[in-house]
């Protein structure tokens, strides 16, 4: 994916000609004496003991085994066996190759009692490895100010003073980043990309006067930059949620000798390539969350021009570590096969996640202010009520009528044969390639084409089972604006149905841009070395970029 889009022939002239007229950098070799390899992970969402609390029952209607599984979190967050896995990640970075490890943001669920048992797994790790560690904190680290439950930015950097910000060559004064030397070759920038309080990202003006000098003096010191940020760089889906301005900082990088930045946040392994248009190639490594299914962690070996991921996946866990809450015959199963049942976690959680938000108003009431008690709200709980018991149907008939099949049968919708029982299986199936990585390989068209029949009828289902029209009306009133009418009714259907699936319509089946997500190698030699772009190109980007914002497009 370029960053940029493609122009005539006699524009990208231009824009090399003016590359060229702006003055060459000197150029640096990427090549390393030595093959240097660091482990990285990202969203490891710890939970202590003390923070974990009780099993939520929730949204667990329809679940095929919610004695199993009915405690998963909507997101696949594996939250009582965080310590555990993590126990697991850190014994094999031990005896792995790597001299660092690198850990990309939301370490633990935000709490302080978390925090503090945290670093403390990361201390013992490097008092018996010998091996250093580095951190930069995520959305779920800090919040804007302290309390007794939560920490703020400045105590994330006392707590974690270890792991990057003793040793740290440069500290940016107002924000949790850093620059430190990883070897003789390759210096870490840190990059705090937070909003604290919120759950976006963003790169300040304050930030990114740090990053232009810290860009600079590991030019003079012969060093290539590693970025390390939890927010994405680049996209990695067609609807993702991206940095203000990121077009223009993706390029910069890419222009002032960075090849490579690793983050999360998304919680999947993704990898995607941009190309600035001086022909300097950017790769936003991104890791998936380690508590969640398939609980991956990577492997980077950096050697001459070129970088090789290599993905590794928790296989197994101590048994001893997992809390006293869960039962003997939940520890058994994840002691005997942990991927299996973490798989039939996230399938679960999948299953949840539809629950809570297509089958509970939670998610209307929070995107429109619907009020509880209020006939609005009324109506919206009947509707989703309505969807969610649609979308728990069985896909295929039994013989009472309550089925998937059943519902598109009088219509002449044949539903394909396969081994799946519920809907969410199917939606879990997609979910989980993306999740995953390398997408295609995992999920197929027909189980997109599967999923799409299943929503079809769930949707005919509950068709004849709307709310009265006088509550529909308020609910009319208050999403769109104005009194029921055709127009406020299709602009109301409209942004419900965003709100609904907004997720399973993000492109997540399919890979945003190249290369592949898992086992790759990846070349760090573009043709245009650091040449940086003209300044009177870098303003024409930012004002394409403000005027497409100001214009939604």
């Amino acid at each position: 994916m370029n960053i940029f889009p493609k122009k005539p022939k006699k524009t990208t002239a231009a824009v090399l000609a003016l590359c060229m007229l702006s003055g060459l950098l000197p150029v640096r070799s990427l090549a390393a004496q030595s093959p240097f390899r660091l482990t990285a992970a990202a969203d490891t969402h710890f939970q202590c003991a003390e923070d974990l609390g009780v099993f939520s029952e929730e949204y667990t209607a329809h679940l095929k085994e919610p004695e199993l599984y009915g405690y998963a979190s909507t997101q696949g967050q594996m939250n009582y066996e965080s310590g555990a896995i993590l126990a697991e990640m850190l014994a094999e970075f031990e005896e792995s190759d790597s001299e660092c490890l690198l850990i990309a943001g939301d370490l633990t669920c935000g709490k302080r009692n978390s925090h503090l048992a945290f670093a403390e797994y990361l201390r013992r790790t490097e008092q018996r490895s010998g091996k250093r560690i580095f951190v930069i904190n995520g959305n779920h680290d800090c919040a804007a100010e302290s309390s007794e439950t939560r920490i703020s930015m400045e105590e994330f950097r006392e707590i974690y003073a270890q792991f990057g910000y003793d040793e740290a060559l440069a500290r940016h004064e107002d924000s949790a980043s850093y620059a430190v030397d990883l070897n003789d070759t390759y210096r870490l920038l840190a990059v705090d990309s937070c909003i604290y309080g919120e759950d976006d990202g963003r790169i300040g003006a304050s930030v990114f006067r740090w990053i232009r000098v810290q860009t600079e003096r590991a030019e003079k010191d012969g060093k290539t930059p590693i970025v390390m940020m939890h927010h994405s760089l680049l996209p990695h889906y067609e609807l993702q949620p991206m940095l203000d301005l990121w077009r223009f900082y993706a390029g910069w990088f890419a222009d002032h000798g960075v090849r490579t930045v690793l983050t999360g946040h998304i919680h999947a392994n993704d990898i995607s390539s941009a190309v600035s248009d001086c022909g300097n190639t950017l790769y936003d490594i991104q890791t998936g969350a380690l508590i969640t299914s398939p609980n991956t962690y990577r492997e980077l070996t950096f050697y001459g021009d070129s970088v090789t991921v290599e993905s590794s996946f928790i296989e197994k866990i101590d048994p001893s570590l997992l809390p006293e809450i869960m039962t003997d015959r939940q520890k058994a199963m994840l002691a005997a096969d942990f991927p299996a049942y973490a798989r039939a976690y996230f399938v679960s959680g999948v299953g949840k996640w539809l629950n809570r938000n297509v089958g509970s108003p939670n998610r209307l009431a929070r995107w429109f202010r619907l009020q509880e008690g209020t006939r609005a709200y009324s109506a919206a709980e009947k509707l989703t009520a309505t969807l969610g018991d649609a979308v728990g149907l069985d896909i295929y008939d039994t013989g009472d009528g309550g089925s998937i099949e059943a519902e598109l049968a009088p219509f002449g919708v044949t539903v394909p044969p396969s081994g799946y029982t519920k809907p969410y299986e199917v939606a879990a199936r997609l979910m989980y390639g993306f999740f995953r990585g390398d997408e295609q390989t995992v999920s197929s068209e027909e189980d997109t084409a599967l999923l799409l029949t299943c929503l079809e009828g769930a949707i005919l289902s509950a068709a004849g089972k709307l709310p009265d029209k006088e509550s529909l009306g308020a609910l009319v009133r208050q999403v769109a604006g104005r009194p029921l009418s055709y127009d406020a009714l299709r602009e109301c259907a409209e942004k419900l149905a965003l709100a609904l699936l907004e997720t399973l319509a993000g492109g997540i089946t399919d890979d945003y841009s190249a290369p592949a997500d898992l086992n790759v190698t990846l070349e760090l030699s573009p043709a245009g070395e650091t040449v940086p772009l003209h300044a009177l190109l870098r303003v024409f980007r930012l004002m394409i970029e403000f005027f497409q914002r100001a214009f939604c497009l």
